[in-house]
């Protein structure tokens, strides 16, 4: 067999649409050992795009076993392995890159990725080595350096740095976010003087005008200028809901699933007793104090901070077989049956529990893990759920001002957020009577009231061990990166009331749910 007239008739199949005609060729390949991992790569992109999760999943497997020393393999298998949700290989890959003469794109490319996929720590070594390569004065480059910088708690080398890709690139929006999050007051004037000018520039028009307005909000709003932060607020939500697509009758349809996927955890467990650590699920709205709360955990409890994992919604995915982005949706949960749970358990697990790192336990803190409590509790008996609540002015205001990329479409109008926060509330009561004792439930404001008192209650009611030793600084890739870093304190709750005068269609939407404000949290 000519190996080499294969491949190349195999290629121009599938670069004509072809694939079905390519796969038996490239098949065929498979047991050449200098083509099979091009050969498996290939396959599991195919299977991926025909929504085949499990043979896409296989077939990337089997090409990072077969792997060469080939640095554009590698990429590409990396950044394959990261849409399927297989972290652990991907990070291998990773890895092996920085061992290797890789090009500098290749290794910007990949870091970028990590970087994307909340993975920091793995993140900065690539793009340390890519700017060593060359590309240390690239604005971009030094803005996901920043960016990254930044969730590993070095705020001033990331602060020098966000700066430095302004300097090169003044229009370059996240730069102008990341440094507004940071919100540090030395610079303040200048940085609202520059942003001014841009958004009465042509970047006022251009595609990330609202992350341009978002900055600016944070910033007036650091610097108490609450009457000229509110119309900055109000434009950039404007101009944001005008971008996504958000179908409402589709997000009450989830939920619907959601709750009627708590019977799930009604009667026996999966047939295992699952070794290892085990898995604490801290869920809630995002900006609702899930991470404050988590690394505050993980700091006295025998408890390893993950991080916003995905690898539940991927594991869904592989077991229901229904391709997806990693996210829980409606047919998602119809398709998760009684059937699929052990699966699912032990996949997730043998997906997560390297992330422990020696510890008893690991927080999965992805926010809208929420969605599947009912496939949580029936599948893993030894996981627990923490669900964090937030009053309703300050959790909805605090997703009204944060501009979230691609995720929660529902946070950019006032009413929509509202009648979110509404639907969480609700489906908590229905998660409530399930009566579980592997589900807590926290209120931020009286953690942060009274924070030691409430890890502790916590930690007897899940039964978690005492840490043995000192929590180490680690990265913390989310919105909140800058805030967990500062001390625990009451500043944030009631933070809504300055913004009261413009508040109304969402105060109003509340109440008429059963969220005065007068009355706080609802029991």
């Amino acid at each position: 067999m000519d190996a080499t007239r294969d491949w190349q008739t195999a290629e121009q199949l599938s670069a004509q649409g072809q694939v079905d005609q390519a796969r038996p060729l490239y098949m065929g390949l498979l047991a050449n050992r200098a083509i099979a991992p091009y050969a498996h790569l290939r396959l599991s992109v195919a299977d991926q795009k025909a929504g085949n999760v499990r043979g896409a999943v296989r077939h990337a497997l089997d090409a990072f076993a077969k792997a060469h020393a080939d640095p554009a393999l590698l990429e590409m298998l990396c950044k394959l392995l990261l849409r399927l949700g297989e972290t652990h290989a991907a990070l291998a890959c990773a890895n092996a890159l920085l061992g290797l003469p890789t090009p500098a794109g290749a290794l910007a490319e990949v870091g970028k990725m990590l970087s994307d996929h909340m993975l920091p720590d793995a993140a900065l070594s690539l793009l340390r080595r890519a700017m060593a390569e060359g590309m240390v004065n690239a604005p971009a480059m030094q803005y996901l350096l920043g960016l990254n910088l930044m969730y590993a708690g070095d705020l001033g080398a990331a602060e020098r740095v966000l700066e430095a890709s302004v300097r090169g690139n003044p229009g370059l929006a996240p730069a102008h976010w990341a440094l507004a999050k940071m919100g540090n007051e030395a610079g303040r004037d200048e940085r609202i003087r520059r942003l001014r000018a841009l958004l009465d520039g042509p970047d006022g028009n251009g595609s990330d005008a609202s992350l341009l307005w978002y900055s600016l909000f944070h910033e007036l709003d650091r610097d108490d200028q609450v009457a000229a932060a509110w119309p900055a607020l109000e434009e950039a939500m404007r101009i944001r809901r005008r971008q996504v697509r958000y179908d409402e009758s589709a997000q009450e349809a989830l939920f619907a699933e959601a709750t009627g996927a708590l019977r799930l955890a009604v009667g026996a467990p999966v047939d295992v007793t699952p070794q290892g650590p085990a898995p604490i699920f801290i869920v809630g709205l995002p900006r609702s104090g899930t991470t404050v709360i988590e690394q505050a955990l993980c700091r006295q409890a025998d408890v390893a901070s993950a991080g916003e994992l995905r690898d539940l919604p991927a594991q869904m995915r592989w077991v229901a077989e229904r391709a997806g982005p990693f996210h829980v949706d409606a047919d998602l949960l119809q398709a998760v049956g009684r059937d699929q749970l052990h699966s699912l358990g032990e996949r997730y697990l043998a997906h997560t529990q390297w992330r422990a790192r020696g510890h008893a336990f690991f927080a999965d803190k992805w926010p809208e893990n929420y969605l599947a409590i009912g496939p949580i509790l029936a599948s893993l008996p030894n996981a627990r759920v923490v669900c964090v609540r937030r009053g309703g002015a300050d959790a909805c205001f605090s997703n009204l001002k944060e501009w979230f990329a691609a995720s929660y479409p529902y946070s950019y109008t006032q009413e929509e957020v509202a009648r979110q926060y509404i639907r969480y509330e609700t489906f908590l009561r229905r998660v409530r009577e399930l009566g579980s004792p592997r589900v807590t439930f926290v209120e931020y404001e009286t953690f942060v009231r009274q924070p030691q008192a409430a890890i502790e209650a916590l930690k007897l009611l899940l039964d978690l061990p005492d840490r043995a030793s000192p929590q180490p600084s680690e990265s913390v890739p989310t919105a909140s990166a800058v805030q967990v870093r500062s001390s625990v304190s009451m500043r944030h709750v009631g933070s809504w009331a300055r913004y009261a005068a413009w508040l109304g269609p969402m105060l109003e939407e509340l109440a008429r749910g059963g969220f005065p404000q007068d009355r706080g949290i609802a029991p």
